[in-house]
């Protein structure tokens, strides 16, 4: 059984407990099986493990220095437990060898309460197997969370090697298809790790660079949807390769072409709309026929096609696009609206860019998939400026699981309109600051990408 499963396994039965302890006497039967079970769950695991531990930091929760991740299943009881740890003001909890039957219901018992009962009964219940360690106003990262640095190497390696790549290609150069390979585990393992430390630097955005940034970007955000619809690290490995890969039949074009500053003509367009078809040629010199090369090939061609049966290249509107398709449809649509482009200068903001994808649900979009992508981001998606009801501008660095309409929040100006290096706010912490619309960060002269950087 794997570490997730394992960590999954005690929240269920942790929530289980407290809410059998909310209804119930502490002696009656329904109780004491809850706790029956919890504790012989620990016992096997701190036979494996030295201690039990989960640590809550930002809008994750870690099972033994894992990230658990928010799927449809254990959804409301991962929930529940993340929100009491917030609540409660816990950073860390841990469970250690003997723990028994009476100090579990003990302890659950006041998990129930408010903060300050919780923080008085703990402190008065003298614990000797079960550790909390309470957070501070400036909680440090974790040890095993300091990977910052590491996630931004990854990211920018992953750009060169999707750079050299699309050259490559471009100038009839061989192709290195293992740093390719290697580039996507780095990716699958950054995201595993931290999700939202991997997506904040898809908010950097470079008009020159713009091919490989916004195929690295897409590649990224297919695999963020594609962990959270719960596919294999296999898969995962298939539908990044194929993410980035999607708009290589571009290198087919002329430079001049995908470069151009003025809106291309009804003729230069529909010489454009043929990277699809040219992503086929493209992806044979680049992958060969193995398994992942005719997925992404299949992606190339179809990531135009939409949930209704239109789109491009033409094709029988009964045919529908494969799953990978659908999802790199979404994900590429979303990076391309938010991007500035030469004929693109001022993007659509990433929050409304969501809304306009939302209205295409069952037409372009896959609608299950519309909604998990929605889930993903939050209303207002990291790298998103805010101006709040209390006058000043605030940056999105990080969503809050369950209150995706209040993210963790960076002050950039103060309400003067004075650049600050401000206080982080969470905004499901702090009822009296209300946002009042998401805003443009270049009328105030912001680049949210050197916040990330």
């Amino acid at each position: 059984m794997s570490i997730h499963k394992f960590g999954t396994d005690i929240i269920a039965l942790l929530y289980a407990l407290v809410k059998a302890v909310q209804v119930y006497d502490l002696n009656n039967a329904v109780v004491q099986t809850a706790a029956k079970k919890i504790v012989y769950s620990l016992k096997t695991l701190l036979n494996i493990y030295s201690r039990v531990q989960l640590v809550r930091y930002m809008d994750y929760v870690f099972f033994n220095k894992q990230r658990l991740r928010f799927e449809i299943d254990g959804y409301a009881s991962l929930q529940f437990i993340h929100d009491k740890l917030k609540t409660l003001g816990i950073k860390s909890l841990s469970f250690l060898p003997g723990i028994d039957q009476e100090e579990m219901i003990i302890f659950a018992s006041l998990f129930k309460k408010k903060k300050e009962e919780f923080t008085n009964g703990y402190s008065s219940s003298g614990f000797k197997r079960i550790l909390v360690e309470f957070s501070t106003e400036e909680d440090e990262v974790p040890d095993f969370l300091r990977e910052g640095e590491r996630i931004k190497r990854t990211y920018f390696k992953a750009l060169k090697v999707t750079r050299n790549l699309m050259q490559n290609l471009w100038m009839n150069q061989p192709i290195d298809v293992k740093s390719s390979r290697r580039i996507i585990y780095n990716l699958i393992d950054s995201l595993t790790q931290d999700e939202f430390g991997l997506l904040t630097l898809t908010a950097i955005k470079n008009l020159d660079d713009y091919t490989y940034n916004h195929s690295l970007n897409v590649g990224i955000l297919a695999l963020a949807l594609g962990q959270r619809i719960g596919l294999s690290k296999k898969s995962l490995a298939k539908l990044g390769s194929a993410g980035i890969l999607h708009d290589i039949g571009k290198v087919a074009l002329p430079r001049e072409l995908i470069y151009k500053s003025e809106r291309l003509t009804n003729e230069e367009w529909e010489l454009l709309k043929k990277h699809s078809d040219y992503g086929i040629k493209e992806i044979v010199k680049a992958r060969g026929l193995d398994e992942t090369g005719l997925i992404s090939m299949t992606i190339a061609y179809q990531h135009h096609w939409n949930y209704n049966g239109s789109g491009y290249p033409i094709h029988n509107k009964n045919e529908s696009p494969i799953l990978f398709s659908r999802i790199v449809r979404i994900c590429d649509s979303y990076d391309a609206m938010t991007t500035p482009r030469m004929y693109q200068v001022v993007p659509y903001l990433p929050h409304f860019a969501l809304r306009v994808m939302w209205k295409l649900r069952n037409v372009w979009f896959d609608p299950l998939l519309t909604k998990v992508f929605i889930q993903l981001l939050g209303l207002y998606p990291i790298g998103s400026c805010l101006e709040l009801d209390n006058g000043e501008i605030a940056l999105v660095i990080r969503q809050n699981q369950g209150y995706s309409d209040q993210p963790i929040v960076k002050i950039i100006l103060d309400k003067d309109g004075k650049k600050v290096a401000g206080k982080v706010i969470d905004l499901s912490m702090n009822s009296g600051i209300k946002v009042i619309k998401p805003i443009y960060a270049q009328k105030y002269g912001i680049n949210p990408a050197t916040y990330f950087m």
